[in-house]
């Protein structure tokens, strides 16, 4: 055959079967004895023989490719959110294309709609005005949101439950008998940071606990945020004994504002976030936080993306995934009480 690279034709006759048998080896088809199988894949092997995935594409009308938007790529949830989408579509045998929308303009994405470019999209950073999110829906691609939910937003969906969450959280600091207690919160512009923040007044007001206006700050994301919320806090004539953070980057920040002051935590201060990233169990930070749980939410959003892919048809689904509090030494390694009954 010399320097042109092999056709399924000549596969097909090197292994001594149909072409048609070669075709579903490629696609893992059922209907291929073990036999033949291991046939045909001993020629690709001996042949070097690499699919030409815009062949296939035609051919089939799939490109094995998965569009991922994603915002804060460096902060580290979304680091580990986008390592283990990465794996996880690696292992599904499916590629992955990252569009960073903070940095890549509306012009590059509705190009790429336009040509389908991808077999679907995960959408990591959905938010309420998000044209983006709204044209990937629009465009009849297989879409799923990940990790960020909207209400009413007609597409598959996989979240934590971030209310419960947020309300274990709020009851564990209340059980644990604190009274005066601060929120460092963000601008709602998706379900999560909503319900990460009405979760946790729920349980205080549950508890009879006044959330006092002055003990509530609303910033933005990143750790310097936490940090200038912290010292804010902390100069009160009586400042809270706990703060509670929607994000665990922002509790990172008041961690180290309090120690800016020479608040001891968790003797003068107790400290709770949101994500149970990994930086969270390191000991300079030893974050009691609640779990979001990233493998699990990316697994089934995968497999829901697949389904979809498969059956255009089929119901929207929603899936809410538990979000379990995580205790270490922000908060002296103190244990929540058994749950008594609450409404949610």
């Amino acid at each position: 055959m010399g320097e042109r690279p092999p056709t399924s034709r000549d596969l097909a006759r090197l292994a001594g079967v149909s072409q048609a048998t070669v075709s579903r080896v490629l696609t893992n088809h059922p209907r291929v004895s073990p036999d033949t199988r291991a046939r045909v894949l001993q020629v690709l092997a001996e042949t070097n023989y690499t699919p030409n995935a815009l062949a296939r594409a035609m051919k089939t009308g799939r490109t094995d490719t998965i569009g991922v938007f994603m915002t804060r790529v460096t902060s580290p949830f979304h680091a580990e959110l986008l390592d283990e989408i990465g794996r996880l579509l690696s292992a599904a045998g499916l590629h992955m294309i990252l569009w960073n929308i903070e940095h890549d303009p509306d012009e590059s994405v509705a190009e790429m709609l336009q040509q389908r470019l991808v077999d679907g999209f995960l959408l990591t950073s959905a938010t309420y005005d998000s044209k983006l999110h709204t044209a990937a829906v629009a465009s009849g691609a297989p879409t799923v949101l990940l990790h960020r939910g909207i209400d009413d937003f007609d597409c598959d969906q996989v979240v934590g439950d971030n209310w419960q969450g947020a309300y274990d959280a709020g009851r564990y600091l209340v059980e644990a008998g604190h009274r005066d207690i601060g929120l460092v919160t963000l601008e709602h512009t998706g379900n999560s940071s909503r319900d990460r923040d009405l979760g946790f007044r729920a349980a205080l007001a549950d508890a009879g606990v006044t959330l006092k206006p002055r003990n509530v700050i609303t910033t933005n994301v990143r750790h310097a945020d936490g940090h200038a919320a912290a010292q804010k806090l902390l100069s009160r004539a009586k400042p809270p004994t706990a703060i509670y953070t929607i994000t665990d980057l922002l509790a990172f920040g008041v961690l180290d504002g309090a120690r800016a002051r020479g608040v001891r935590v968790p003797d003068d201060l107790w400290v709770v976030g949101f994500d149970n990233t990994d930086l969270a169990s390191w000991e300079a930070f030893d974050l009691t936080t609640v779990d979001q749980p990233i493998h699990a939410i990316v697994e089934a959003g995968i497999d829901l993306l697949r389904n979809r892919i498969a059956d255009p048809t089929a119901e929207t689904t929603i899936r809410q995934l538990p979000c379990k509090l995580v205790v270490r030494g922000s908060t002296a390694h103190t244990p929540p009480k058994p749950a008594g009954n609450h409404t949610t």
